[in-house]
């Protein structure tokens, strides 16, 4: 059944165009059993990656809880961030009422910034400015000035901006001033 398939499989025009990449050829030099075993491997790397990736409940990289706000001086001037320094970012497809980043991929790339309880104001954030919404699931998101509140899981230490302008899930992704208008520009 298995060499029924790849005969099949081998057909097809894309995985013609693949058999000339040069990680194809390499892999097809090896021996058999070892080539077996590649190609086990990738399978496994493949499967593990489709099921993080569709997961209905990624880890969150924000924890549910009771988040600070505060203001850190950046390359784009004073931004948003979380009470430990990291940046927080705004999502262009969101509403006010509204995340368009539900689940799965999206919210193990882009957490949100979860909330149980009154959050708090660092200094230069208007409290005025914060509020809430409902998220599937029935978890409550942080929003500022309308805007629903993420974290990027890439930015790997406090006042990392990596995340700012990128396109990515059907939207731009961008930080906030203490006023809640959207930076767009690039670092100054």
């Amino acid at each position: 059944m298995i060499r029924e398939t790849m005969r099949t499989f081998s057909r097809h025009p894309a995985y013609r165009a693949h058999r000339s990449h040069p990680a194809h050829r390499a892999l097809f030099r090896l021996p058999p059993r070892s080539r077996q075993a590649g190609i086990t491997l990738a399978a496994l790397v493949l499967a593990g990656i489709t099921l993080a990736a569709c997961s209905g409940s990624p880890a969150p990289a924000t924890p549910a809880g009771v988040p600070t706000i505060a203001v850190r001086p950046s390359s784009y001037g004073p931004i948003l961030t979380t009470g430990t320094g990291y940046t927080l970012y705004m999502f262009t497809l969101d509403t006010r009422t509204r995340s368009h980043c539900p689940r799965g991929a999206c919210t193990a790339l882009w957490p949100p910034l979860e909330v149980n309880g009154r959050p708090t104001a660092g200094k230069g954030v208007d409290k005025a400015l914060i509020g809430e919404i409902a998220r599937p699931g029935g978890s409550h998101q942080l929003t500022y000035a309308g805007h629903p509140l993420y974290r990027y899981s890439v930015d790997g230490s406090p006042g990392a901006t990596e995340g700012q302008a990128l396109e990515q899930f059907g939207g731009l992704w961008y930080v906030l001033s203490p006023s809640g208008n959207v930076i767009e520009r690039q670092p100054s």
